[in-house]
C-alpha cells in the first residue's frame, strides 16, 4: 500500500512538471503551424522505435538460449515487455532485471542462476553498448571533424566511464567468489532474510549458496558460445542506436535537420539521466526538458526544441508505454508478479 501511494505521488509530480514545462515552452504554437509536421517521417521513426524495442527483447532471447532454457521468442518479448512497463509504474534501480529473472526463473530448465545470469549480462552488454556508441558519435564530432559539442565535453567521457564501470560491477555480481565471500561474512538476518530469499524453496529447499552454484554453472554455460554473446551485444547496440535515429527523424519530421552524431551524443546523456531517475515514473517532465534544454543549445527555438522533446517521447516513451502496457495486461501481470508487487 506504501509503494502504490508512493508511485502515485511520484506520478502525480511528474505529471505536474510535465504540465509546467508544456506551459512555459508552448509546444504547440509550432505543432499547429499548417505544413510544418511530416506525419510520414515521424511515423517511420515510430516503427524504427519499436522494431528496436523487438530487437532488445531478442537480444535477451539470445542468452536465455544459450543457458538453455525453453522459453519461446513470444514469451520472453512479453517477459521484457512486462519489465519495462512495471518499471515505467514504479522505476526501482534495476527494475526490469528483477521482475525478468523472477519470471523466467521456473521456465523449462531454468533456475534462479540461470535467471540471474541472463539478465546480468545482458544489462552488462547494454552499458557496454551504450559505452561504446557513444565514444564513436564523440570521436566522430570532436576528434575526426574538429568539431565542438553542445555539452561539456568532459560529461561525455564521465558517462563512458560510467558506463564502462557499471558493466564491470555487473560482472563482478556474477563472481562466485566474491558472492560466497559475501554471504559467509553477512549477519544470519541477512542471510535469512535478503540473500536465502532468491532461493526457491518451493522447488524442494536450498538456501543462497545454492543459488551461487547454478550462477557459476550458468556464466560457464554462457562462455561457451561467444558468437550468440556477440550477436547479443550488437543487436543490444541496434536497439540503442534506434532510440537516437527516432530522434534524428523526429526533428527530420519538423523541417529540423540535426546531425545525427550529435543526436547520438545528447540522446545517451538523456539515458544516463533515465538510468539515474528512481523516482518520478518514466523521467515525466524530467526527461522532456532536458532534452528540449539539449536541444536548444543547439541554437534551435524554444517552441521548436520543445516540439521536437514532445514528439520523440510520444514515440519513445508513450507509444511504448502503450504496447507494453497491452502486453501487460494480456499477459496477467498482477497475477504474475503478485509477490514482487
Amino acid at each position: 500500500m506504501l509503494r502504490k501511494k508512493r508511485g502515485l505521488l511520484m506520478t502525480s509530480l511528474g505529471f505536474v512538471i510535465f504540465i509546467a514545462y508544456l506551459a512555459y515552452s508552448n509546444p504547440f504554437k509550432i505543432l499547429m503551424e499548417v505544413g510544418r509536421f511530416n506525419i510520414i517521417v515521424f511515423s517511420l521513426a515510430v516503427m524504427i522505435n519499436y522494431i528496436g524495442l523487438f530487437f532488445f527483447a531478442w537480444s535477451w532471447y539470445l542468452l536465455l538460449r544459450t543457458l538453455d532454457i525453453r522459453i519461446s521468442v513470444r514469451k520472453a518479448v512479453q517477459s521484457m515487455f512486462v519489465s519495462l512497463f512495471v518499471v515505467w509504474l514504479i522505476p526501482i534501480p534495476v527494475g526490469t532485471e528483477i521482475i525478468r529473472a523472477y519470471l523466467v526463473k521456473d521456465e523449462e530448465n531454468s533456475d534462479m542462476g540461470k535467471a540471474i545470469a541472463s539478465v546480468v549480462f545482458h544489462k552488462a552488454y547494454y552499458n557496454i553498448a551504450f559505452g561504446f556508441l557513444i565514444a564513436i558519435a564523440a570521436m566522430m564530432v570532436m576528434v575526426l571533424r574538429g568539431e565542438s559539442i553542445p555539452v561539456n565535453p568532459g560529461l561525455v567521457w564521465f558517462v563512458i566511464l560510467f558506463a564502462v564501470a557499471s558493466s564491470i560491477v555487473y560482472g563482478s555480481a556474477l563472481n562466485p567468489t566474491l558472492l560466497r565471500k559475501a554471504y559467509g561474512i553477512s549477519p544470519s538476518w541477512i542471510r535469512r532474510n535478503v540473500f536465502n530469499r532468491l532461493y526457491d524453496t518451493g522447488s524442494g529447499g536450498g538456501d543462497f549458496p545454492t543459488v551461487i552454484d547454478e550462477i557459476e554453472s550458468a556464466v560457464k554455460t554462457l562462455m561457451t558460445d561467444p558468437v550468440r554473446n556477440i550477436l547479443s551485444v550488437f543487436t543490444v547496440a541496434f536497439h540503442w542506436s534506434t532510440g537516437s535515429l527516432t530522434a534524428y527523424l523526429v526533428a527530420l519530421s519538423m523541417g529540423q535537420e540535426i546531425d545525427f552524431w550529435v543526436v547520438v551524443l545528447i540522446y545517451a546523456l538523456i539515458e544516463f539521466i533515465q538510468q539515474l531517475n528512481i523516482f518520478i515514473p518514466g523521467g515525466l517532465g524530467v526527461i522532456d526538458a532536458s532534452l528540449t534544454g539539449a536541444f536548444i543549445l543547439l541554437g534551435i527555438p524554444l517552441s521548436l526544441a520543445s516540439a521536437i522533446s514532445l514528439l520523440t517521447r510520444l514515440a519513445t516513451y508513450w507509444f511504448e508505454l502503450v504496447l507494453c502496457a497491452g502486453v501487460s495486461l494480456q499477459y496477467g501481470y498482477k497475477e504474475a508478479l503478485k509477490e514482487y508487487l
